[in-house]
């Protein structure tokens, strides 16, 4: 499952501008969702809340909008895991390996990882296909080292959208040497 967090319009007040890997990291998961599409994996999108009234509604940013297909799950906590629906639907469907894409606002990477250890998900972070402030950048590394040194289950990584597309690339059945 390919899970699309927060792709809003950035807020003004984050650091999004200053940090280097920002240019590429919308055009990065615009392609990530594309291909995972084409190759028929459950796309589905978190956002921050449903909008109070008098609060203008949510617009995703360009190349990461949801098809009318697509789930969009509303959460209150950081974790894309607290909303409820979505844990539903993670708990009723088969075990999925979960690819998080997406802006990450509030320490939602980072929660949302800590969730999928305490719920056993398999959660991968497309790293250059999310766009996750410094301070939280740190978070997540260290959660990584404590993975390394044993002492957390192995429920979260860190890939790149290259290494992801290419380890979930369809077969292709080959007969008498020929496509």
């Amino acid at each position: 499952m390919l899970l699309c967090l927060d792709a809003v319009s950035l807020a003004a007040d984050t650091d999004a501008e200053a940090d280097p890997a920002f240019s590429g990291w919308s055009v990065n998961a615009a392609t990530l969702m594309g291909r995972a599409r084409l190759q028929g994996w459950s796309v589905r999108h978190v956002v921050s809340r449903r909008p109070r009234p008098g609060e203008d509604s949510w617009r995703p940013m360009a190349g990461l909008a949801p098809e009318p297909s697509e789930p969009v799950y509303h959460r209150e906590q950081p974790s894309a895991l607290s909303s409820p629906e979505l844990a539903a639907a993670l708990g009723d469907g088969p075990r999925w390996d979960v690819v998080l894409c997406g802006v990450s606002v509030r320490g939602s990477a980072l929660a949302t990882a800590l969730d999928a250890l305490r719920l056993s998900l398999r959660l991968t972070l497309a790293s250059d296909a999310a766009w996750v402030p410094s301070a939280e950048r740190d978070g997540l590394a260290g959660l990584l080292e404590l993975q390394r040194a044993g002492l957390a289950h192995k429920a979260f990584r860190l890939a790149s959208t290259e290494s992801l597309l290419r380890s979930w690339r369809p077969l292709r059945l080959v007969q008498g040497g020929r496509d």
